[in-house]
């Protein structure tokens, strides 16, 4: 009972330090860019995308998975093993963004545009002022963001339509 006393103001100490990483900025500033309203992203759908970030004092390695059914677009960041680092919902241009485990390299909101410049935008919006992408014959992109000051590379792992809710055939 006499550890129980000293441990308290420890355990409160820690989940108050927990919320606090969790509200602080994440490092690098967000970027500009377009979003597409997810009432004109065509189809129900799962994609699945390797993701490196680089930069100076950068290399973010993450898969990033995203699912749209009806108008909301889920994108989760997924660390190599596996964990969640962020969880971010768009619901046509409004969006909300969950990072269960505090601060990130890099705000989600760029991979979100990202993603979009990628999949959703013509090749003219994709490419704007600072922000240049470049698709490779297997499949690749690259997206250079002048601007920002960094560079990913997206490589699709997974793209499948989604099945009609109540639809039980394989």
């Amino acid at each position: 009972m006499a550890c129980l006393v000293y441990l308290a103001p420890l355990l409160g100490c820690a989940s108050l330090g927990l919320g606090f990483a969790r509200a602080l900025p994440d490092s690098g500033r967000e970027c500009a860019g377009a979003l597409v309203a997810t009432q004109q992203i065509e189809g129900e759908f799962l994609l699945r995308q390797r993701v490196r970030v680089q930069g100076e004092g950068l290399d973010w390695r993450l898969t990033l998975v995203a699912q749209k059914r009806g108008d909301t677009l889920l994108l989760i960041g997924l660390d190599a093993f596996g964990a969640k680092q962020f969880v971010l919902t768009q619901k046509g241009t409004d969006v909300v963004v969950d990072r269960p485990r505090g601060r990130l390299p890099l705000p989600p909101i760029d991979l979100l545009r990202d993603l979009h410049r990628v999949r959703f935008l013509a090749a003219a919006a994709a490419s704007e002022d600072g922000v240049t992408l470049v698709r490779s014959g297997d499949g690749e992109v690259t997206i250079e963001h002048a601007g920002c000051g960094y560079r990913a590379t997206w490589v699709a792992l997974e793209a499948a339509p989604l099945p009609a809710p109540g639809d039980t055939s394989p």
